[in-house]
């Protein structure tokens, strides 16, 4: 009776502990996962530059803040096709900023996390940049359009050095980041 009456003590005494080092595991993980999923989304300098097939060619990028609730699913879907269509509203009533290449125009340019636009989308939750490029002669479109290229604007989503910008190429099939991601 002895024997059996400890063998239990035993079993729930291991199993009581097995359970708070399960729970202790699980608050860790939580943890962790908020903290990976909680980052601050902060200004970054982002640099474009045109291949060199493209130099002397006219076109436009227009980079865009998008918060994830609202602005997000819009930007993963919306017509690229028609945001660059002359008079469209969307892009006429988007908060943007344009950088212009083509001839006389340096092929690289790097757009500084100290525009005072920044200040304006991280003002209104913005956690992504969204990048919409007007190349001539390539078709797209869908999800998949190689003229969008969107990117997460937490610091520890990039493999970088402090202050280095996050490098887009502009080539005639579309928009190639060069910065690796963690």
């Amino acid at each position: 009776m002895k024997h059996t009456k400890l063998a239990t003590t035993t079993i729930l005494a291991a199993a009581t502990a097995a359970l708070a080092l399960f729970l202790t595991g699980c608050g860790s993980a939580n943890k962790a996962a908020n903290m990976l999923t909680s980052t601050k989304p902060v200004a970054q300098n982002i640099k474009i530059t045109v291949a060199k097939t493209l130099e002397n060619t006219s076109l436009q990028i227009d980079l865009l803040g998008a918060n994830t609730i609202s602005d997000l699913p819009k930007w993963e879907t919306y017509s690229v096709t028609e945001y660059w269509q002359p008079g469209n509203t969307t892009r006429r009533d988007t908060v943007r900023f344009t950088l212009d290449f083509g001839t006389g125009k340096p092929a690289s340019q790097t757009f500084s996390k100290k525009n005072e636009i920044w200040k304006r989308w991280l003002g209104t939750g913005c956690a992504n940049l969204v990048i919409l490029a007007d190349l001539p002669g390539v078709a797209g479109g869908g999800a998949n359009d190689p003229r969008r290229l969107i990117i997460p604007l937490d610091a520890k989503s990039w493999k970088k050095s402090s202050g280095a910008p996050i490098e887009i190429l502009v080539q005639e099939s579309g928009l190639r980041l060069l910065t690796p991601r963690n």
